[in-house]
């Protein structure tokens, strides 16, 4: 099978997206599948191996709105071009935007979408704009998908009135990436790996309970603000800086307020890597591979006035420096997590889309 992964990212980055990603592709390629990325951010086609073998002109002007308008309708007909440079059998795409030009190549192949978010809710928090161009042309996008790949089954409820095929996949993990680390730490370490202006993702309650918590330890990746005698903001890492600092800790903490992004069910890639270093860990909202409840995991509710100090640190007390709970998360993520299964039912949904 000839994949098209077309992603609106730069394929050098290091942002979690990319990182997912990556990881996703490399499943494909070890069956031996044929793998071409397209960038409509660079313009550009890459290689399984990440190298650059054909690119267009990228153009970048700044002039507000109007400029924001003509960049689109450029680098829609520059992105259609660039598709005439190779040979693929299906498309597989993040949630795109609308583009004249380009819907026509959406129309004309085979093309699997993955829904990862209520884009239409998550546009609304950041931008007015892009909310409102989402909002009357995200139909003329849908209508050329032949098929959808759900991170959640709450988000494939909402797909489900297109009447196309459609499989629920949470997000995964390279499990062998990560290993369970001894701790030797005099007290409890919480760790917690997020993005700037997220709002969603409830840092300002992980502030909260480093303030309540002040004989335990908090740390932040991801994010920057004042440090504090027991909470560290490390900002921005790379996986590996991060990582050190995951297998340093004893608990990890997940997404705190996801109803302030109208969603009540997740499968968030930090929390896949908490599980993977055998972490346990706290989250507020359903996940989508976590069925039950477990010993290594604390589920809050989704809601505003969410922290219960007492359920958190009764939690908190009994994993500490727990051998059997870490393994018991770290034996979880390799049977339930890992991306070798999550990709070998991937394609084969692909193949039924083809076959279909």
């Amino acid at each position: 099978m000839k994949i098209v992964y077309l992603i609106n990212e730069d394929l050098h980055s290091n942002s979690g997206v990319i990182q997912k990603i990556k990881q996703q592709s490399m499943q494909w390629t070890k069956e031996g599948h044929i793998l071409y990325f397209v960038s409509y951010k660079t313009m550009s086609i890459y290689d399984a191996k990440y190298n650059i073998i054909h690119k267009e002109k990228n153009l970048n002007i700044k002039l507000g709105k109007i400029g924001t308008f003509i960049k689109l309708l450029s680098n829609a007909y520059r992105l259609k071009n660039l598709f005439k440079n190779i040979d693929f059998d299906i498309i597989y795409t993040r949630h795109p935007r609308y583009m004249p030009f380009f819907n026509r190549v959406l129309q004309e192949n085979t093309v699997i979408m993955e829904i990862n978010s209520d884009d239409l809710s998550e546009y609304k928090l950041r931008s007015k704009f892009r909310y409102i161009y989402q909002l009357f042309t995200r139909e003329l996008v849908l209508k050329h998908m032949d098929a959808f790949v759900s991170i959640s089954r709450e988000l494939e409820a909402k797909f489900e009135k297109y009447n196309k095929p459609i499989v629920t996949i949470a997000n995964g993990i390279n499990v062998s990436h990560y290993q369970v680390t001894l701790k030797h730490n005099s007290k409890p370490v919480v760790v917690f790996i997020g993005s700037p202006n997220q709002a969603w993702h409830g840092v300002d309650k992980i502030i909260t309970m480093s303030k309540y918590f002040k004989d335990y330890l908090f740390y932040m990746i991801g994010t920057d603000g004042d440090d504090t005698d027991n909470l560290k903001y490390f900002g921005y890492l790379s996986n590996e800086e991060a990582t050190k600092i995951i297998n340093k800790s004893n608990i990890g903490i997940g997404t705190l307020s996801l109803y302030k992004n109208n969603m009540n069910e997740a499968s968030p890639l930090k929390t896949r890597q908490y599980l993977a270093c055998g972490l346990p860990l706290i989250y507020a909202y359903d996940d989508t591979d976590i069925i039950e409840p477990t010993s290594f995991t604390l589920k809050l509710e989704n809601k505003e006035d969410n922290i219960d100090y007492e359920k958190i640190s009764n939690f908190i007390e009994r994993c500490f420096n727990n051998v059997l709970i870490s393994q018991q998360a770290r034996a979880f993520a390799e049977d339930v997590l890992d991306y070798n299964k999550k990709e070998t039912k991937r394609l084969k949904f692909f193949f039924d889309v083809l076959g279909a």
